[in-house]
């Protein structure tokens, strides 16, 4: 129980005060009862001499004033440090992580918040400090920080869409745990603006041009899945007098090497299928044998092309059922004579010595080797067998997302496919591709726009007036 000593109320507010507790050296306290909360809180004011009643009375009440207005405000009295909101924002995160799909969030989305959050305290610095300490503008330089501190760790200049997705971690932090604990309300958090990114850049996927899709299947087709590679250890193409490539095997002849050789077969065919069905990678890894149906609508002919594939909601990124329908008999044909696994329930791509999965790694180290063979990468400074690394020569980020990317521009710029059906096909909205991925040419539209129309007149002239620029041009 604590001794209460001068006792001096806060005027106007007779259930405050500030007093002296004598079981701690007659130390100065001010006793503040929330009467928003019905709550009671006691707060130390600091190093004050045991007989200065003034100095006592002007902290106390300035200490008031804050608990006052914060308690108006909705606000908690206690307060909440940058660290304390950042730690608790992780372990609430975490305790969502499942296994289930759309059950949660995966172990890889929180590692990415765990990632966020550690730049987070690092342009906060001060993380002992309360958060209702922090200024309005308190974000308000941090692209330019971001940016200079990659820099100085020596990694890449981040992304916008990178800092973007940081930006809107720390929203979640102040909305999960600041706001809804009652700690900020909402005017009083620091304000967080996502980058402006220009159209151009906003809009832009990573894909493959034609001729770098060709390239890549030919050299996967032909060296990589075989086994064997054109380059040398100067990076140069090897070849005989008479300009044929020779070929250097890589694996080996051993049952491990076999086994290699298999895996890449089967992540050659994954690529195909993927290019040729604009399905998620994600999803593909999941696929069953058992997904797997003919398209009876279809005649004899086209049956031995075109196959329907059923997406589970359980293993598709928005959490809906779709099908797939796509050239890829032939593809899924040669998979069932590479694989030892082809029941219902069996994966389409596994590890032909375990029955599991292929795992990150594999699919990324393959994805790695496919370009550097190609001759769309070249491996990278601190490449590794435990991390392969390549810098790739276009300035593109190609991933296995990338052969959807390419897919999805490929069906609407070469095949003029319609916007409506690549949407149901690729389970998505039409506004997503319409921002995403579909970029109008007009200087490449005239055989669409012409499609119907054989009775169009030609013009007369030569038409040299078209040759001259436009106003603005000219200024």
């Amino acid at each position: 129980m604590t001794k209460v000593l001068n006792k001096r109320p806060i005027a106007h507010d007779p259930h405050c005060y500030v007093f002296q507790d004598g079981d701690r050296g007659g130390r100065w306290y001010l006793y503040f009862y929330d009467q928003e909360r019905q709550s009671r809180h006691r707060h130390s004011l600091g190093r004050i001499a045991p007989n200065d009643l003034l100095e006592a009375e002007r902290k106390g009440l300035a200490k008031y004033i804050e608990f006052k207005t914060k308690s108006e405000r909705g606000e908690q009295i206690r307060t909440l440090t940058i660290e304390q909101m950042a730690d608790r924002f992780l372990a609430k995160q975490k305790k969502r992580i499942s296994s289930i799909p759309h059950n949660g969030i995966s172990t890889k989305r929180y590692l990415l918040m765990e990632h966020h959050a550690r730049w987070f305290l690092k342009y906060a610095g001060q993380n002992l400090r309360p958060i209702h300490k922090m200024p309005r503008n308190f974000f308000a330089n941090y692209e330019t920080w971001r940016k200079e501190a990659a820099h100085q760790e020596g990694k890449e200049t981040p992304r916008q869409t990178t800092i973007n997705a940081e930006i809107s971690t720390f929203r979640r932090m102040f909305e999960e745990i600041a706001i809804q604990e009652g700690y900020l309300n909402k005017d009083s958090v620091p304000t967080l603006k996502s980058v402006k990114i220009s159209k151009d850049k906003k809009h832009r996927r990573d894909d493959l041009t034609v001729d770098e899709w060709k390239e890549l299947e030919r050299s996967a087709r032909l060296y990589w899945s075989e086994g064997r590679t054109r380059w040398n250890d100067e990076g140069e193409i090897n070849k005989n007098v008479s300009g044929k490539n020779v070929l250097t095997e890589v694996l080996g002849t051993s049952q491990r090497a076999k086994n290699q050789k298999i895996h890449r077969k089967m992540l050659y065919l994954a690529m195909r299928i993927s290019m040729e069905s604009g399905i998620r990678i994600g999803s593909l890894r999941k696929v069953e044998w058992g997904h797997i149906r003919k398209n009876n609508t279809l005649s004899n002919t086209d049956q031995k092309t075109w196959i329907l594939i059923d997406v589970p909601a359980e293993n598709t990124k928005t959490g809906r059922r779709y099908t797939i329908n796509a050239p890829v008999a032939r593809h899924l044909e040669e998979l069932r004579k590479l694989t030892n696994f082809k029941g219902r329930n069996d994966l389409l791509f596994t590890n032909q010595k375990t029955g599991q999965t292929f795992s990150d790694r594999i699919w990324k180290d393959s994805l790695c080797e496919m370009l550097v063979e190609a001759g769309l990468a070249s491996w990278a400074e601190g490449d590794g067998n435990n991390a392969r690394k390549v810098d790739i020569h276009s300035g593109k980020n190609l991933t296995w997302y990338s052969f959807r990317h390419t897919y999805i521009t490929f069906q609407l710029t070469l095949n003029e496919t319609p916007v409506t059906m690549v949407a149901a096909q690729c389970d998505t909205s039409i506004k997503y591709i319409e921002d995403h991925y579909f970029h109008y040419r007009a200087e490449l539209s005239t055989p669409t726009l012409a499609k119907g129309r054989n009775t169009l007149k030609a013009a007369t002239g030569d038409l040299e007036w078209l040759q001259i620029r436009p106003v603005e041009e000219r200024a």
